[in-house]
């Protein structure tokens, strides 16, 4: 499609949350991609198939199935044919001495032991006597036992079938129920009923399942259908039951007594939210604060699980998890040095409460939005140019650097209103190191020209009208991220730490500042431009955009700003300076005399640490094993004396 015939680009604002977000909030294309939030907020009872459903579905997929088989007469894979029966002896739950094409068992008359089919009559006995029976005792009792048998072996196939699949997961939740804190008693309760109501479903379908099956394919061999049978309901249940995993791996994990790490991550994030619900860790009964919110999922005394696991992003649509305890997935290529990434949790926590506190993603687009034409019509921005090209046509590069920032506010929002505020300059060392890391990992951080992007995409959509419009992808490119990091350290007051990350973020670059920023289509379409916005004017409007997300009063966060309720502090930060000398020099007794040590103050401190001993030569491997066995054993101290506090006063 050329220029000419294009559609005219309009520049919709739209908010980057429009409340129908229910999903986890995992980020494709972000810097931590496996990173992922699952809430909790399932039904209690949630809504799973009957087993009536659930059989109509498994065999609708099944036909799909045979749709795909190819034109030369193969069947597709799961479908068989006649063909398939041969010999089957080796074929798991084939009954190569039962009739399968009837559900009586009526033996021909010949032997003497069972007569021919008479008359109906009303039965004298459950079995028949024959004359033959009278004379020497032997009736028919073999074949009902027999046949009985048969069927308990049917039963008990199923059940062996079913509890490879449920077994070990009712088993993590029992062991949870009995040995976790008291606080996981709902998600738990709530995991062991949707546990127990899909295992039923799954039992009363297979059979029904295998029975549709064999209607279908007269002849075929029963070990092929009985799998058919199962690899459809799998599929079938297969999004439910990853949901429930996170959940059931979570208390294996804690189980299993290894992964002490993962006690780290929950705890660092629930002291986030307990600080954003407006509770001074000294003190830590609720204050009125969350009340004046109105919130979709998390709420106060919020509790999290976490698992190492090797997925991710987690995309899973119209599924939910138990009530009452949101699950974190942590990628296992972090579990060696956790404590150093615990700050970029930070970010992760940010955008729970950005999707979630209704209201706050519409209310920041339009803050934001607002703050820039308030700028720019009041001389306080100054922009390069009025006017840039999409292509050949022309759109004001104000309204065009507004729906950057609109499209991107949440991933803007996360830095600022979650790293910088909750873990101040030590996100910044965090953030371009990690990117840095990520952007380099095939080739090594010597051996790549420029370490942080400098680019991204854009999504490209004809509207009804004739009109287009476009999107830009969440994340904005690394290089300007860093400088609006820099841009929210000089708002609350660190401009020494916001020079330096402007020069570290010069430095990952080559030192050679682009002049542009640069989107592409995703489509990959050529005839698609690239949108041009000049790298300046971005940077002019970063302290624009950080401050009005710091100091912007909001109604949905209860007519107060982020910064009256979260703030990094000159005090805090000298804090996470002093551990971060201990953790160097290899110590982890936390001392008794400087007051409240938050969770925060440590895990910034462990980043710090990090940076200040590779800056003094110190292997990096060895460097991040000091600080992870220190770090630890911190943390464990302050959950000791947060769990102290809360206990009743004698």
């Amino acid at each position: 499609m050329s220029d000419k015939k294009s559609p005219q680009i309009v520049l919709n604002l739209e908010s980057a949350d429009d409340g129908k977000d229910r999903r986890p909030h995992g980020h494709n294309g972000s810097c931590r991609p496996h990173v992922v939030i699952c809430p909790g907020y399932g039904d209690t009872d949630f809504p799973f198939p009957n087993a009536e459903t659930l059989v109509v579905r498994a065999l609708g997929r099944l036909k799909s199935k045979r749709k795909k088989s190819t034109s030369g007469g193969e069947p597709a894979e799961g479908v068989f044919s006649e063909a398939d029966e041969g010999d089957q002896s080796n074929l798991i739950g084939v009954d190569t001495f039962a009739p399968q094409k009837s559900q009586a068992i009526i033996a021909e008359s010949g032997d003497g032991l069972v007569g021919k089919l008479g008359p109906i009559q009303p039965p004298r006995a459950l079995i028949p006597q024959t004359r033959s029976a009278r004379d020497n005792g032997i009736d028919g009792t073999l074949f009902v036992a027999a046949g009985g048998l048969r069927e308990l072996l049917e039963d008990g196939k199923y059940d062996a079938i079913v509890a490879e699949r449920f077994d070990d997961l009712v088993d993590k939740v029992n062991w949870a129920r009995d040995n976790m804190d008291a606080k996981y008693a709902q998600a738990v309760s709530s995991l062991s009923n949707q546990l127990a109501k899909l295992r039923q479903v799954y039992l009363a379908a297979l059979p029904r399942v295998l029975d549709g099956l064999r209607a279908q394919n007269p002849g075929a061999p029963e070990g092929k259908l009985l799998e058919a049978a199962i690899e459809v309901l799998d599929e079938e249940l297969t999004q439910i039951l990853a949901v429930l995993r996170i959940w059931t791996d979570a208390f294996g994990q804690q189980r299993s007594g290894k992964y002490r790490e993962l006690d780290a991550v929950v705890f660092a994030v629930e002291q986030a939210f307990h600080l954003f619900e407006g509770n001074d860790l000294s003190a830590p009964m609720p204050v009125d604060v969350m009340n004046r919110l109105k919130t979709r999922v998390f709420g106060v005394g919020n509790v999290f699980v976490a698992r190492f696991s090797g997925e991710g992003p987690a995309t899973l649509p119209g599924t939910r998890g138990p009530v009452g305890a949101h699950a974190m997935e942590v990628p296992h290529d972090e579990r060696n040095f956790i404590t150093l990434m615990l700050v970029l949790y930070m970010h992760e926590f940010r955008h729970d409460i950005f999707h979630d506190v209704e209201g706050l993603g519409e209310e920041l687009t339009n803050l934001v939005a607002q703050a820039l034409r308030d700028a720019h019509n009041g001389d306080e921005l100054k922009l390069s140019r009025d006017q840039v090209n999409i292509g050949k046509q022309r759109v004001s590069l104000l309204n065009l650097l507004i729906k950057m920032y609109a499209d991107t506010i949440g991933e803007v929002d996360a830095d600022i209103s979650g790293g910088v505020m909750l873990a101040g300059p030590a996100f910044l060392y965090n953030m371009v190191m990690t990117f840095s890391a990520f952007n380099a990992r095939r080739k090594g951080v010597f051996n790549v020209p420029q370490l942080l992007r400098t680019s991204s995409f854009y999504e490209y959509q004809e509207l009804p009208s004739g009109q287009a419009t476009i999107s830009f992808l969440p994340h904005p490119p690394d290089y300007i991220r860093a400088y609006i990091v820099a841009a929210a350290l000089d708002e609350i007051g660190f401009a020494a730490e916001a020079k330096q990350c402007r020069l570290l973020a010069d430095q990952a670059i080559g030192f050679k500042v682009p002049d542009y920023i640069t989107w592409d289509a995703v489509s990959g379409d050529k005839n698609r431009p690239t949108i041009k916005i000049p790298v300046e004017d971005i940077k002019n409007a970063a302290p624009i955009v950080a401050r009005a997300l710091i100091r912007g009063k909001l109604k949905s966060l209860g007519g107060v700003s982020t910064g009256e309720i979260l703030n990094w502090t000159k005090e805090r930060q000298a804090k996470a300076d002093m551990l971060a000398e201990m953790l160097m020099d290899g110590r982890s007794d936390l001392p008794q005399d400087k007051g409240d040590l938050p969770v925060t103050c440590v895990i910034a401190a462990a980043s710090l640490a990090y940076w200040g001993l590779c800056k003094s030569g110190m292997q990096p491997r060895y460097a991040a094993r000091i600080i992870e066995e220190n770090a630890l054993k911190m943390i464990d101290q302050v959950k000791a004396r947060f769990e102290k506090l809360k206990e009743p006063s004698s």
